[in-house]
């Protein structure tokens, strides 16, 4: 079984070269380097609903667990995956889903586009169906159209009870739609299998080549998409919080990853909350685990508009709360 992938949209088709750091813009750096987050929403079917409508806890564990483990695929390249939004289809398809997955993606681009973005403001939507795609088809979308409101989607067939499957599926996809192409034999990621490999491996890993990390840095230098900046609220992420994955959900104070990666003295790794004596663990008005003090400038709009400075209470940077 394989993944699809419609026509591509950017030319990036000559053989990867490491782009030298030192061409970089400043702005093109640091949005390299800015932390990135993906607000994901899964869609499953009408059809997943009939086979799991018994036991729905079950199947919300599942995909709660699937895409806790796409986000520790995607941790190295500097991007969280967080799900804020979990859809069932209980009455029935809010679109015609078809063994022809070419149709069904295009069905769903437009359902997204149209519906789904009104209701809920989100970066990236995958439709998950028991249905068989004709051919060889696991999972089908466009490349490189992150935060794009007719492209940042995926169809992808649910078949497989194992969970790292489905998540190296998925993660597929969505590493399509962040410039990644399918990896050739010279790519390597020191394991069996690669996650953009062209065809699902017996042997799976949760590993990006070296390849697909540099498609999709090149992807990210060129098109910025402006989407992934925006940290989603811990009030807004629907699966359960784990401690560790390096996404601030509810009932944590900060979460800095595992105790063996976290290099954060402001954050206990193990209970994800404020080591003592720390107001902070993160954020631009956050220096050496305290809040900057009030005045301090954290934001120069363009114009002719005044300075925001900080408010000596929080590490965010409050608008309207000008200097002077």
């Amino acid at each position: 079984k394989m993944c699809g992938v419609t026509e591509t949209n950017w030319e990036s088709d000559e053989p990867i070269k490491k782009a030298s750091q030192s061409n970089l813009t400043p702005a093109q750096q640091a949005y390299l380097d800015a932390k990135k987050y993906v607000e994901f929403v899964v869609v499953l079917d009408h059809g997943m609903f009939t086979v799991y409508k018994d036991d729905l806890d079950k199947i919300k564990t599942k995909i709660y667990e699937i895409v806790n483990t796409m986000n520790e695929m995607f941790i190295p390249l500097n991007i969280r995956v967080a799900l804020i939004c979990l859809e069932i289809w209980s009455d029935r398809d809010k679109i015609n889903v078809t063994s022809a997955g070419d149709v069904t993606l295009s069905s769903f681009r437009k359902w997204r586009a149209t519906d789904l973005l009104k209701r809920k403001s989100h970066d990236n939507a995958q439709l998950l169906t028991v249905i068989d795609f004709d051919g060889s088809t696991l999972g089908l979308t466009r490349i490189a159209t992150m935060c794009d409101p007719y492209g940042s989607v995926a169809i992808i067939e649910y078949r497989s009870p194992i969970n790292l499957e489905v998540a190296v599926i998925m993660a597929h996809e969505m590493g399509h739609n962040l410039g990644m192409k399918h990896d050739e034999k010279y790519c390597t990621c020191n394991a069996y299998s690669c996650i953009m490999d062209a065809a699902l491996s017996n042997y799976p890993s949760k590993l990006f080549s070296n390849c697909s990390q540099e498609y999709q840095r090149k992807y990210l230098i060129k098109h910025r998409p402006r989407c992934l900046l925006n940290r989603p609220l811990r009030t807004d992420i629907v699966s359960r919080p784990v401690c560790g994955n390096e996404l601030l959900e509810v009932g944590e104070e900060c979460d800095c990853g595992p105790p063996a990666n976290c290099q954060n003295p402001c954050c206990d790794a193990v209970t994800c909350k404020l080591t003592p004596g720390s107001q902070c663990a993160q954020g631009l008005r956050c220096d050496q685990c305290r809040f900057k003090k009030e005045g301090t400038v954290c934001w120069r709009p363009r114009g002719d508009d005044p300075d925001n400075c900080c408010n000596g209470i929080s590490a965010g940077c409050p608008r309207f709360h000008f200097c002077g």
